[in-house]
């Protein structure tokens, strides 16, 4: 994983390259969206990086997610019909996502069986997987608990068949 600084760098020299003028805003906005650690949509990243310098614009925002997901530094996910997000694609491990399609909350997860089953699945189809990501979308336990509908965990996992 790169450092935050390796990362800076880069995105500055690509900006450069680009005739992008790297101004304090910009770095602001870069060093916000690295550090979040987390899912962020555009205009959350704004919010966050108008606390630390109010003079960031929504533009300049935009303009820097997007130069970021061009050069390969951020990676834009659309979980639902909501604002997209974007997350640092130098900070994390791959992983995947748990969806709440009540409150958006999105959980990042890592199991090595599923991973695994992807690939068997792909080597019995013949196919080289270049990348993959998975989205499972649902309902989240504290979605679930304002909603009164949690399920009970000896209901859920029964597999009996009724009357046995």
């Amino acid at each position: 994983m790169d450092s935050l600084a390796q990362i800076l760098q880069r995105v500055r020299e690509e900006a450069r390259r680009r005739n992008v003028r790297w101004t304090n805003q910009r770095q602001v906005i870069v060093e916000t969206f690295i550090t979040c650690g987390e899912h962020i949509t555009v205009e959350e990243l704004h919010r966050r990086a108008r606390a630390a310098d109010p003079t960031v614009s929504s533009a300049t925002v935009y303009r820097t997610i997007n130069m970021l997901v061009e050069i390969g530094v951020a990676t834009k996910r659309q979980f639902g019909p909501g604002s997209a997000s974007f997350e640092c694609s130098f900070i994390k491990e791959h992983h995947d996502h748990l969806v709440c399609l009540g409150c958006g909350r999105i959980i990042e997860f890592h199991q090595d069986l599923i991973e695994q089953m992807q690939e068997q699945v792909a080597r019995e189809h013949g196919f080289r997987l270049s990348h993959h990501r998975l989205e499972l979308f649902g309902t989240c336990a504290e979605c679930q608990a304002q909603s009164g509908d949690v399920e009970d965990d000896a209901v859920a996992n029964d597999n009996t068949a009724p009357g046995s």
